[in-house]
């Protein structure tokens, strides 16, 4: 059943210029949804944990399941995760990111490359695979982000916390790889492995670049508290589970060291309680003035979009829209049109679509 939601301009959107801004769910209700990305200027292909990846015209409603995902461990956070999408060669080409089963039960975050015709994916390339498997359910990372002829990936810490500062696994790392799967060597830090770009990462979820692709933004689960955004250096220490905000769960006792560290980059912002950050896009279009240039973060726990102001990279302004409308957010993405696309992850879930009319 197609649900809209109707806002009064006046009261969530007061600088927009049309009368009103509609929320309207353009798929059937799908269960735990993850990634978006943008096939065309019409379409989309998004990815269910499950590990089913589907293709939906987002003005149509029409929508078709894809063959040829990969085989996924889909338990606890796991399964069928982020998807980035790219044309080359007049071919798409579409990189999955997913939890692979290893061995015994064990897991570990891995990328693979695809092209993709006629609903189907098709000549596969694993890119990448963690060299940490293990039996844990959580902290996956799994978010892609493009630039040039690379991928820059999120590996979460699998819940094994020290993982995340030892440079000899890719635990808790954000990692760039080249995108045809040849060997690339980061140099970032002194005998680190490869691919290995910064550390210190605890669950990131959110990873987009800037507009013109010079900064990368990434943002993060903490535990109790302590929820971060950061901008993405090369060789930096982001200091989990040294360095944090956040609490350890029941307790509420200090984690690490401090909350700041000659030697670890402080984050930009900080969300205390947490709000469990998922999915980010920078807003480009023109649909949305008052979005322009602003970042877009979806909240899991409170069901929410949280609108970043930013200035010299500082963050001047928060605002929050559509709260509880649509449960828990778990990613987000823009159409050529300006409209917002969101996936959430609820059971009886699916995909919506944020507009003016």
């Amino acid at each position: 059943m197609k649900l809209i939601f109707v806002f009064l301009t006046i009261i969530l959107f007061p600088n927009l210029s049309f009368s009103k801004t509609i929320l309207e769910k353009i798929s059937p209700d799908l269960s735990n949804l993850w990634g978006i990305s943008v096939l065309n200027n019409e379409e989309i292909l998004f990815t269910q944990r499950s590990g089913k990846l589907f293709r939906l015209n987002v003005f149509n409603k029409e929508i078709f399941e894809v063959k040829g995902a990969p085989e996924v461990y889909n338990y606890g956070q796991g399964g069928l995760l982020d998807i980035a999408i790219e044309e080359a060669n007049n071919k798409k080409i579409v990189y999955l990111c997913f939890s692979k089963l290893t061995k015994n039960s064990e897991s570990a975050t891995a990328i693979n490359s695809y092209q993709f015709q006629n609903d189907e994916l098709f000549n596969k390339k694993q890119l990448f695979i963690s060299n940490k498997s293990a039996r844990s359910s959580r902290h996956f990372g799994c978010r892609l982000a493009i630039n040039n002829n690379y991928i820059f990936a999120t590996i979460g810490d699998r819940g094994a916390r020290n993982d995340s500062q030892n440079l000899k696994n890719h635990s808790g790392s954000v990692i760039k790889i080249f995108k045809n799967g040849n060997y690339f060597n980061n140099k970032a830090f002194k005998n680190s492995l490869p691919e290995i770009y910064s550390i210190g990462h605890r669950n990131p979820q959110g990873l987009t670049f800037n507009l013109d692709k010079t900064q990368l933004w990434l943002h993060e689960h903490g535990p109790q508290g302590g929820d971060e955004l950061n901008l993405i250096l090369k060789g930096k220490n982001y200091g989990w589970p040294k360095i944090t905000f956040g609490k350890e769960y029941g307790s509420g006792k200090s984690i690490g060291l401090a909350t700041s560290k000659a030697g670890y980059e402080d984050p930009f912002k900080v969300w205390v309680p947490s709000i469990a950050p998922s999915g980010m896009i920078i807003y480009r279009g023109k649909m949305f003035k008052e979005f322009k240039d602003k970042i877009i973060i979806g909240s899991l726990k409170f069901r929410q979009l949280h609108i970043l102001s930013l200035n010299n990279n500082m963050i001047v302004e928060e605002d929050i829209i559509l709260k509880n409308e649509m449960g828990r957010i778990r990613d987000i993405e823009e159409m050529s049109d300006g409209s917002v696309i969101i996936v959430n992850d609820e059971f009886d879930g699916g995909v919506f679509r944020l507009f003016k009319q």
